[in-house]
């Protein structure tokens, strides 16, 4: 019975043998590691309040372009926010409450009610800059971007944006 064994012991060995060998060439080893996916923003966050066609209205569509161009340039979070429900300035004021309340350093107002809701609570958050694109008259402390062209509308968002976080005391 020794003679059955041994080829029992060798197929064995063999076997192991292959198996280590079978993990030391798949195992890997010595690879880079992956680049973060993550993105540091500063603390400066710009925010875009729109109508209720959200980024899909041509002048809300450049005014986003223009703040996206400001995030990537200077590292800086932006967000936005569409009115729904009655485009009214009463039910935008509630939006524009929400963007103002968390913080950005920047607001811009695109389209009737939200324009409107900007020119009537901006009073209550005197620290944010504030833009609003195509309005027809002034508003005492509101930038105004004209829309006449869609790249008209985006640079001066990216101006008017890149300006209120250069301007920003915590940089």
């Amino acid at each position: 019975m020794k003679w059955l064994r041994r080829p029992v012991v060798l197929a064995s060995l063999l076997v192991v043998g292959l198996a280590v060998g079978l993990t030391w060439a798949l195992f890997p080893r010595d690879r880079a590691a992956p680049e973060p996916r993550e993105r540091r923003y500063e603390t400066f966050s710009a925010c875009l309040l729109t109508d209720d066609k959200g980024l899909a209205g041509e002048h809300a569509k450049a005014a986003w372009s223009g703040m996206q161009a400001v995030s990537v340039a200077h590292s800086i979070k932006v967000q936005y926010l569409a009115v729904e429900g009655p485009q009214t300035p009463a039910n935008a004021l509630a939006y524009f409450n929400t963007l103002a309340l968390e913080g950005c350093g920047v607001v811009v107002a695109v389209g009737g009610a939200p324009v409107a809701a900007v020119g009537q609570g901006r009073w209550r958050f005197p620290n944010p800059r504030y833009v609003a694109v195509g309005s027809e008259g002034g508003v005492e402390g509101v930038r105004r971007v004209p829309a006449a062209t869609g790249d008209g509308i985006r640079s001066g968002v990216e101006a008017a944006v890149g300006e209120a976080w250069a301007e920003a005391p915590t940089r």
